[in-house]
């Protein structure tokens, strides 16, 4: 049973390796920021957050101007379209973090709500991606 646990183990000490390999350089930056000791408050893990989000979005509208450049106007009317109701969804959930409801929720609601801003920047970049890549 001990060699089974030992081999389990290794199994898992190396996927998480190659999982940290693959992780895109915007993430491996964040955890390296997140890693620095002064970092580890809730000041310096927005702080962090925040560098990550910016460098999210700038890879966002990249994406998009090249799926813009790309696509055929009928493709590129609907993408527009699409494009434009997700930053207004964007601006509603930003108006809606501000609300009072997390008013009593600590400290630590500003940290969820950035990773949540975070994933959805992520998320809608890899969508814009889909655009432009090719088989």
């Amino acid at each position: 049973m001990r060699p089974l646990c030992a081999l389990a183990i290794g199994l898992l000490c190396y996927a998480g390796i190659a999982l940290a390999a693959d992780k895109d350089p915007i993430d491996r930056a964040l955890d390296k920021c997140l890693a620095v000791e002064k970092n580890q408050t809730t000041v310096g893990m927005a702080e962090c957050t925040d560098i990550a989000i910016k460098a999210w979005d700038g890879r966002l509208n990249a994406a998009y101007k090249e799926a813009m450049r790309t696509l055929d106007p009928k493709s590129a009317d609907a993408l527009r379209t699409a494009q434009r109701q997700w930053l207004a969804f964007r601006e509603a959930e930003h108006k809606a973090w501000q609300a009072p409801w997390q008013a009593d929720r600590g400290t630590m609601v500003r940290l969820e709500i950035l990773s949540a801003e975070l994933g959805a920047i992520k998320e809608r970049t890899e969508e814009l991606q889909l655009y432009v890549s090719r088989p």
